[in-house]
């Protein structure tokens, strides 16, 4: 039900921030970054719902949790990045748009560099 609720909250804003770009262009890119608003929230509640699950696995992986905590950062960064490229988009602001997922891009490479350079440690103990 909360996925119909978002869906209609998301079409209703839309149309309303299309509606009122004839009249102000400033009002439409208002309503347009509270439906963004909302519906983050919405995010957030599923995500508190997958972090009780994230400090299940936990338990889990004991010594190896750092590797789940870079996951999770990388999520969150690309969920961040997407949403403000999205509201620069809907502004009209292409070109920052891109670049912030650009920047996305490069934290996530940069993340997982630290998991790469384990893998190869690996790989090189286990050739000898």
């Amino acid at each position: 039900m909360d996925m119909i609720k978002a869906g209609m909250i998301g079409v209703t804003g839309i149309l309303l921030a299309v509606s009122l770009k004839n009249y102000k262009a400033e009002y439409g890119i208002y309503v347009a970054l509270a439906v963004c608003l909302i519906m983050l929230e919405y995010i957030m509640r599923y995500f508190l719902q997958i972090l009780s699950g994230i400090e299940m696995l936990r338990g889990y992986l004991q010594d190896h949790y750092s590797y789940l905590s870079l996951l999770l950062k990388a999520v969150g960064a690309t969920y961040a990045c997407e949403f403000c490229a999205g509201i620069c988009r809907d502004a009209g602001y292409g070109g920052v748009a891109g670049q912030m997922e650009m920047l996305g891009k490069v934290y996530i490479l940069s993340m997982g560099m630290p998991v790469l350079l384990s893998l190869m440690e690996s790989i090189q103990t286990i050739a000898g």
